[in-house]
């Protein structure tokens, strides 16, 4: 049972020691919302067999499981991605179906995004509730009521959109950094920590590749001492060095391209010394302890 309280928030708790909560951003390197419209998506060579197959074996081999959350264009162009996935034990969640930022769009054109994409991920994945999502470039509104009404309204039961770091691309530096309620929708915020009274990314996507090491361990073990697993996303292209170069604008190239070749090797120091879980089982037991804890 979810909590009725909109303003509800989780308490910490030390059973989350050594464990993340991890996620994949199922998109290909051309997709970025920044740099290539969805209109021209159809003309550029794809790499996201080579990225999932590599994630997937990676994965496996120390017996991590994750939450993918899948842009719906690439489930219904690929559907095999969809069902590797499926059949390795990964909980199937949803990035919409064109992969726009959601405040771009009117309420129409969100609802009929969300509605195509799971429409096609509940056909490919038949055995799964899929109840997590993920807006593209974390670009739901706290302020925006409709936003989560729609969720709500297509059976969506958590989200992980609201980011509380802030970047030029994306984030809200005011909202909460731990667990949620927000609009009758348990937000499950990728993790920041607090350092000197600044907020600093514990470590996903580019900031994964780009930070170094030490400090990504360091931040991970932060979060975790306040009582909730890190939640870390990371995107299949980010595994594949060598995938077809895009002609973008340079700041937009130094992101897209900045520490690709160490994506890897900090993949396996994060699995290596944590235990990772999808989100929806890290929401299921925040409502377990929070039911309990009445």
């Amino acid at each position: 049972m979810k909590p009725e309280n909109p303003e509800v928030t989780f308490l910490p708790s030390h059973a989350w020691k050594n464990t993340v909560a991890l996620s994949v951003d199922v998109e290909d390197y051309f997709m970025s919302p920044e740099c290539i419209p969805f209109e021209e998506w159809a003309g550029y060579p794809s790499a996201i067999h080579t990225g999932m197959e590599r994630l997937l074996e990676l994965f496996k081999e120390y017996n991590a499981r994750a939450t993918f959350f899948f842009v719906g264009w690439l489930a219904e162009r690929y559907p095999e991605i969809v069902r590797w996935t499926a059949e390795a034990g990964h909980e199937i969640a949803t990035h919409t179906y064109t992969h726009h930022i959601v405040s771009s769009l009117d309420q129409k054109e969100f609802d009929e995004s969300l509605a195509r994409s799971l429409e096609i991920l509940h056909a490919l994945a038949p055995g799964q509730s899929i109840r997590g999502h993920r807006a593209p470039a974390f670009s739901l509104q706290r302020n925006q009521k409709w936003q989560f009404d729609i969720l709500r309204e297509h059976g969506i039961e958590y989200d992980s959109s609201i980011h509380p770091y802030s970047t030029y691309l994306y984030g809200d530096a005011r909202a909460p950094r731990f667990p949620y309620v927000l609009h009758g929708i348990v937000e499950l915020p990728p993790a920041v920590v607090e350092w000197a009274g600044f907020r600093w990314p514990v470590g996903g996507g580019g900031t994964l590749r780009i930070l170094p090491e030490w400090y990504l361990e360091r931040a991970r073990r932060r979060y975790q001492a306040e009582g909730f697993p890190p939640v870390i996303h990371i995107h299949p292209w980010e595994t594949v060095t060598g995938h077809p170069p895009l002609d973008l604008p340079w700041k937009q190239r130094w992101i897209h391209y900045a520490g690709l070749d160490t994506t890897v090797r900090k993949l396996r120091n994060l699995l290596q010394n944590h235990t990772a879980i999808p989100l929806g089982d890290y929401y299921q037991r925040l409502l377990k302890n929070h039911t309990a804890g009445r």
